[in-house]
């Protein structure tokens, strides 16, 4: 007899990999793998948690689709995050896996209750919301929860 899971994620989406230099790294797995073409923006982010402290950052990520997951390549360009801890603990390589969840305070909810509890968060009020779970309880694999709010009717 086989045991439910006490939280069930859905399939993954996308695969968060951390380097030095989005650009460089573009060029690499679109002429290496296939990946591509990369969409690179950088993005301002202001007040979001890590762990027991609020922050801003600046970072450069480049993302691409292969099949149905989404690859996206993140390099820091300013503020601490766990993607700059993560490149000086262990250089540049494979960060998180992310899930697209429905209802995400349940899910960061559920999570918690088995001891998976938020390390980087931040929520965009009627817009989106994510998290990157704390990896001592799952072997050192990043879980990225990511809910994204559909637009009411009349909003774009």
């Amino acid at each position: 007899m086989t045991k439910e899971p006490a939280v069930r994620l859905p399939p993954v989406e996308q695969i968060g990999i951390v380097v030095r230099d989005a650009d460089q790294a573009a060029e690499f797995f679109t002429a290496t793998f296939g990946w591509g073409p990369f969409k690179i923006s950088e993005v301002e982010m202001k007040g979001f948690t890590y762990g027991d402290r609020t922050g801003n950052c600046r970072l450069k990520m480049a993302f691409a689709r292969s099949g149905d997951i989404e690859i996206e390549l993140i390099e820091v360009m300013e503020g601490e995050t766990p993607h700059s801890d993560f490149l000086r603990r262990s250089g540049e390589g494979l960060h998180h896996l992310r899930f697209r969840v429905d209802d995400f305070d349940a899910m960061t909810a559920a999570l918690a209750r088995e001891g998976v509890d938020p390390l980087w968060s931040q929520k965009f009020p009627g817009i989106a919301a994510f998290a990157y779970m704390k990896t001592d309880k799952t072997s050192g694999l990043m879980v990225e929860l990511f809910e994204m709010k559909e637009p009411q009717k009349g909003q774009k």
